[in-house]
């Protein structure tokens, strides 16, 4: 089991980088009175924030990139790992749990052609580098040397309310099971991290599922 090496994040690239992804759902629904279309509208607030949140803490990314160049073997496990139980998550959700998943409908994909690349793009790699990054950014000053499961499930119950609260309507129902699929998603995020001392694996894993989960739709 690998140890993470903290990043140390300063409380000012955390606070800029978490009022970055609370902005996406405003800049979505300001940018939706132009356009009409809202999963068109959040395209363009999810490639927007998550371009600039990306660059903005770049140095992040390189962190986590070469420790997992450093570890090949550690990385593809617990990115085929992160296939597996990010996959199962989508499936409970989307067949029984009925979670307001931030995708797509079918019908935008496939009537709105000249987005398809974006919208791909958008609901795929950036949202789960968004997720990432926002789960880690939340939890970094944590001191979780030991502390693993603490920190997973912490990581879940906190990020998972804030992805929840930030993207589903306020419906009570509604807005308990996707609570419940996010918290998942976010702890599955977490142990991944955890396990391989980088969030890339989740990053790619997430972003590999939902990319699929969108072609799938289209068939």
């Amino acid at each position: 089991m690998s140890e993470p090496t903290r990043s140390s994040l300063s409380l000012k690239r955390i606070f800029i980088s978490l009022l970055l992804l609370a902005l996406i759902p405003a800049i979505a629904n300001g940018i939706d009175v132009f356009v009409g279309q809202q999963d068109i509208s959040m395209m363009f607030a999810l490639n927007i924030c998550g371009s600039i949140l990306i660059i903005y803490d770049w140095n992040l990314f390189g962190i986590h990139y070469n420790r997992s160049k450093s570890a090949p073997g550690t990385f593809f496990l617990y990115f085929i790992i992160g296939i597996v139980l990010i996959a199962a998550l989508h499936f409970l959700g989307m067949a029984f749990l009925q979670s307001k998943i931030l995708l797509p409908n079918a019908f935008s994909l496939i009537a709105y052609g000249y987005a398809r690349p974006g919208m791909m793009i958008a609901f795929s790699i950036i949202e789960a580098a968004i997720a990432n990054i926002g789960f880690k950014c939340l939890t970094d000053h944590m001191n979780v040397r030991s502390l693993e499961i603490q920190a997973i499930l912490i990581s879940g119950l906190l990020f998972g309310l804030c992805f929840t609260a930030l993207f589903t309507p306020l419906d009570l129902g509604l807005w308990f099971r996707t609570y419940l699929y996010n918290m998942v998603l976010v702890s599955i995020l977490s142990f991944l991290y955890y396990q391989s001392s980088s969030f890339m694996p989740g990053m790619l894993a997430m972003g590999v599922v939902y990319f699929a989960s969108m072609v799938v739709s289209m068939m």
